[in-house]
């Protein structure tokens, strides 16, 4: 594998993630190309309304001909047997031979079926003989589609991250799934890190799984689908992307929405769904071709495996995340904004990329979205994708758009790349080099039908994406996850600081260059190194002219060390303002902490709105976080609110932390947080004039009350008290739009209406004297939201 490859003279990392102490060095040729497959069944929220027709598709570049056997669920006993299977003679399994349409319990369940262990759905795939094949399912209905292609033994893991697109729109026929399926007996499944307002369906209660986490015991082929009804729950939109799956033994999963929409209020929607692969074999380096929408639909999304990710699309920061949070990067980083354009993205720790195009033309078509799975590029990628079967057909269904996307070695000549359309030879458009790396380019080739094979003289990574009709798109990646690089490291002399030292165990590398918290380390140039501090570190290894890297092994201090933030989007606010104040408390010790809780008494001087922790318990002014595992970030969020007329001047909120443990404090705290608090200031100044000085019983007296604010600020809230005088009878009264005049109790009230700085506001009251010697009343403001500067409310002045 590594002599397709010589024409690679740049270093094209490939990066894979864990915190491992031991790791063994492998290259897993053709994983996705594998001679056993699983898929999962997933949800939809009602029977064909996301996908009714179904295939899967199976090729293989074999030239003598072999079966495969289709086994459903836990069953020992084949469901079918295809025969014939080889190169040019792709075969189909779909409703003419046992794939019945729709809810058929085997690739989509009922909601009978939903939230509970299966054992007879999902299907394995296995060719008895050894031989490799690609496993591709296409779903379609009246107006969505979706495609999914099997990671064979790649699928395979004990640790996942839940992905998707976030369920933006209003359609009641919108939801997001995620199916597991074991590949061997005693499976202990646990699934947590969503947010704790999401529900999960139970048979046909969309609500009916509130758990804060998830335990589920599977046997070999046994299955579950978990089912996040978009309208069940707020949260619900997006409070399950970058859950964490977490299994004894290797599970299979797919995920994704069926169906999905991304524009708030919109009815539009389509499918979503793919197959992941374990944490194991994911990079920190992915690149992105772009299909056909505006930068609505086309866009990517990261999700965090690891705390502290730093996310760069074009070599720019676009943010930060932390484990089991994601990213959307605009669509304004493509090199442009036609199809066929690429963007660069990379990480600074191992994450999921997954990505949001259109399959139709045109910006009124965002209900033809479809998602992909983004494998990681590395300079081991393989050089052959043999082949794609019927590209331009989707359950029986002939396509109107069907394109492949390519991404290949900047250095392989374009020549040397070949694409062949049922045997014949496709001419590739110019390529598309995406800014922010000189080590690849991108193609993009459209108008494609029957088998398409791929070969290179370089690595090359494979997408398709189709559209059928004026509404369906899908889209798939089909190759890239083939080969997977794995450099060994682990940690001797205690696994902890400062007694560690990290070691790269396999050996035999030409060269070696370690690297902390994505710094090279100068001069640390031999197998093994000896930190000098806590932090993230990984080696490059290089052999020929290929170079790749180790996981990321985090390196703790022995003592515990427990590390507390407090951080605020504010600091300087005013009346009405709120301040999101967010507390955080890291272990960096390599033990446990027990019955940690931090205190935090929320500042007097602000209103409480919400708390949200993600875990623990919120008893005021405590958060029980209990059990803090080393390496564990946990977060809780106040918002708070500045009152009217508020106490103005600087404050500060401090937290602390108590724990069985003794905290040695060797990383630094950041324990306070400070704001400043400014009231909003008017100034408002009542006049009031009567018409006559001298009237007779039966006269009638006209008063008129200006009230004018001089800011700086508007004034709200305002209200003014004339309550007329014993000896006046109450006629009439002129009034300035959207405000009152009660004569029984004299409020006017202009609460109605914002009083601007400058504005000047009048009041007529007509009034009949009805006796002698009236006394003349006082007009008093009673009521403001402001502070006004030169004078007290309802003083009696």
């Amino acid at each position: 594998m590594m002599n397709n490859n010589d024409d690679v003279k740049k270093n094209c990392l490939r990066k894979i993630i864990g915190v491992l102490f031991v790791i063994v060095y492998s290259i897993n040729t053709y994983a996705q190309l594998d001679s056993e497959h699983y898929l999962p069944p997933l949800k939809q929220v009602i029977n064909n309304q996301a996908i009714k027709e179904q295939a899967v598709y199976f090729s293989t570049p074999e030239t003598t001909a072999f079966s495969i056997e289709i086994y459903r669920g836990n069953s020992a006993t084949p469901l079918t047997t295809i025969t014939g299977l080889k190169k040019g003679s792709s075969k189909v399994f779909d409703s003419s031979n046992g794939l019945a349409d729709g809810d058929n319990n085997i690739t989509l369940v009922t909601n009978a079926n939903t939230g509970k262990v299966l054992t007879n759905s999902g299907l394995r795939i296995v060719a008895p003989g050894g031989q490799k094949f690609y496993v591709n399912y296409r779903g379609r209905s009246s107006a969505q589609a979706g495609s999914l292609t099997s990671k064979g033994a790649k699928a395979k893991g004990t640790e996942f991250r839940w992905g998707g697109i976030p369920n933006r729109a209003d359609n009641v026929n919108l939801t997001t799934s995620l199916g597991m399926m074991a590949t061997e007996d005693g499976t202990v499944v646990t699934v947590s890190g969503y947010d704790l307002n999401c529900v999960f369906r139970k048979a046909n209660n969309e609500s009916g799984i509130t758990d804060d986490s998830l335990t589920i015991e599977l046997d070999k082929g046994e299955s579950f689908v978990l089912e996040a009804v978009k309208n069940a729950a707020a949260a619900n939109s997006d409070g399950w992307l970058g859950a964490k799956l977490v299994a004894t033994k290797p599970i299979v999963i797919s995920n994704g929405g069926l169906n999905v929409g991304i524009r708030p209020g919109a009815q539009s929607r389509d499918v979503g769904i793919d197959q992941p692969v374990d944490v194991s074999s994911l990079g920190r380096e992915y690149v992105f071709v772009r299909a056909n929408g505006t930068n609505e639909t086309e866009f990517p999304i990261i999700v965090g495996t690891q705390n502290g990710t730093a996310v760069y699309a074009g070599g720019n920061l676009v943010g930060t995340i932390n484990d089991g949070e994601y990213l959307e990067i605009p669509g304004s980083y493509y090199s442009s904004g036609s199809a066929g354009a690429s963007m660069y993205v990379t990480t600074s720790k191992e994450a999921y990329a997954y990505q949001c195009l259109q399959g139709a033309e045109g910006s009124g078509k965002i209900q033809t979205i479809g998602m992909n799975f983004i494998a990681p590029v590395n300079c081991l990628l393989p050089s052959v994708l043999d082949e794609i079967p019927d590209i331009d057909r989707i359950a029986g269904s002939a396509t109107n758009i069907s394109a492949i996307t390519i991404i290949a070695s900047s250095i392989t000549p374009n020549a040397n790349i070949i694409v062949k359309q049922n045997g014949n030879v496709v001419t590739l458009p110019a390529p598309v080099f995406p800014t922010g790396t000189s080590d690849w380019k991108t193609f993009y080739v459209t108008g494609l039908e029957g088998e398409i094979d791929i070969t290179s003289s370089g690595p090359i990574a494979v997408g398709t994406f189709m559209s059928l009709g004026a509404n369906a798109g899908l889209a798939g990646y089909f190759s890239g996850f083939d080969t997977v690089p794995v450099v060994g490291v682990k940690v001797t002399g205690g696994g902890c600081f400062p007694t560690g030292v990290l070691e790269e165990e396999t050996g035999n590398f030409d060269a070696y260059q370690w690297y902390k918290n994505g710094v090279i380390v100068v001069g640390e140039t031999a197998s093994t190194y000896t930190p000098n501090s806590i932090g993230d570190y990984y080696v490059v290894v290089t052999e020929g002219t290929c170079s790749y890297s180790s996981p990321i092994v985090t390196v703790y201090n022995c003592d515990p060390d427990i590390v507390v933030k407090k951080t605020a989007d504010k600091s300087t606010v005013t009346d009405g303002d709120t301040i999101e104040f967010t507390v955080t408390v890291q272990s960096f010790g390599k033990d446990p902490v027990t019955n940690l809780v931090i205190t935090d008494v929320f500042p007097p001087q602000l209103n409480l709105v919400s708390v949200n922790q993600g875990v623990g318990t919120w008893n005021a002014p405590n958060w029980e976080v209990g059990t803090l595992n080393a390496g564990e970030l946990k977060t809780i969020k106040f918002v708070g609110e500045v009152p009217n007329k508020p106490e103005e001047g600087s404050f500060i909120n401090i937290v602390s932390n108590t724990q069985d443990q003794v905290d040695k404090n060797l990383s630094a705290d950041d324990l306070s947080e400070s704001f400043t608090i400014t009231a909003k200031k008017i100034d408002l100044r009542l006049i009031k004039e009567v018409d006559k000085s001298v009237v007779k019983i039966g006269n009638e007296i006209t008063f008129t009350l200006t009230l004018k604010n001089y800011g700086p600020q508007g004034a709200t809230g305002v209200q003014v008290e004339d309550k007329l005088p014993a000896g006046l009878t109450f006629s009439s009264s002129v009034l300035a739009a959207n405000t009152t005049y009660t004569p029984g109790t004299g409020i006017w009230d202009l609460s109605g209406r914002t009083i601007a700085s400058g504005e000047s506001i009048l009041l007529k009251i007509k009034a009949i004297a009805n006796t002698k010697n009236i006394q003349l009343n006082t007009a008093e403001i009673i009521k403001t939201e402001q502070k006004d500067v030169n004078s007290t409310p309802n003083n009696g002045n």
